[in-house]
């Protein structure tokens, strides 16, 4: 019961962020258009369908318009929101699991391992992501499963130092000293007893995340270093750049879809850090 009852005060509290729940409805949206991309629309977004930029409400087949080749926009924005929407949340999990491996490792055992993955951490994040991220996509290749994997190796350090910030500040608490005592190996406390503690804060994070790793496949997918075999809005963005004068509706259809959808994520981490942490937004 008191499980119940501390979830549901969560839950009230998350319910009544505005912000939050314009984060979850924009969320639903954009899952909803890329769960039903494949029975919305049938053809292939890569294909060619028409002739090139259509502009959008001129012909009911093409409501969004075709871009400067003339493949269908909309059927690149509906399953673009796959790429998108896949990319952001496997990164962030990546992300997540890499940072919080290292964060608890450095805070829990201290000493030289401590001072090793924080001069780690350190120098991940002396380097710009998006040079990483372009770095490890020209050395692997452009395919969605090594631009997901370069997202994620190069996210964790704000994981790990948050991590490694809460075990510290849990370590030495009653709770953790009562396991000690008990012979508990520090596998079982780490895991079971200090993360729960500690995981509210990662997981507003994690949430930030999936929105940055959202902005970085958008612009190494307009930079052109994105899988050119699956629809993207980055690269829908770069392909009508050089008609924005023009056709300025190809680069501003999916600038959009990421606006909102990196939006809409920020605003569910604010309403997360609110109900996680109510003392925090009354101060």
């Amino acid at each position: 019961m008191k499980d119940r009852s501390a979830f549901a005060e969560f839950a009230l509290r998350f319910a009544r962020n505005r912000g939050a729940l314009l984060g979850i409805i924009i969320i639903v949206v954009v899952l909803g258009l890329a769960l039903a991309a494949p029975w919305l629309i049938e053809q292939n977004p890569l294909r060619i369908v028409s002739r090139p930029e259509v502009w959008p409400f001129t012909n009911p087949r093409y409501p969004l318009g075709t871009d400067s080749i003339g493949r269908n926009i909309l059927a690149m924005i509906a399953y673009g929101a796959r790429t998108t929407l896949m990319i952001g949340i496997v990164a962030a999990l990546t992300a997540t699991a890499i940072g919080v491996v290292i964060g608890a490792a450095a805070a829990w055992f201290g000493g030289w391992i401590d001072e090793v993955l924080t001069r780690i951490t350190e120098l991940f994040q002396t380097v710009p992501n998006i040079l990483l991220i372009m770095t490890v996509v020209a050395i692997l290749g452009q395919t969605i499963d090594n631009i997901t994997m370069a997202i994620g190796v190069t996210m964790w350090p704000g994981i790990a130092r948050l991590t490694r910030a809460e075990f510290l500040t849990l370590k030495n608490r009653e709770f953790v000293l009562a396991c000690r005592s008990m012979g508990m190996s520090n596998i079982r406390i780490m895991a079971g007893e200090i993360l729960p503690n500690a995981i509210p804060p990662v997981i507003v994070l994690a949430s930030v995340i999936i929105g940055s790793s959202i902005l970085f496949e958008s612009a190494i997918s307009f930079l052109g270093l994105g899988d050119p075999n699956v629809a993207s809005w980055g690269a829908l963005i770069g392909d009508g750049r050089t008609l924005i004068r023009r056709s300025w509706y190809i680069c501003a259809i999916p600038g959009v879809a990421i606006m909102l959808t990196v939006l809409a994520m920020n605003l569910i981490g604010d309403g997360l850090n609110d109900a996680l942490n109510p003392k925090l937004r009354d101060r």
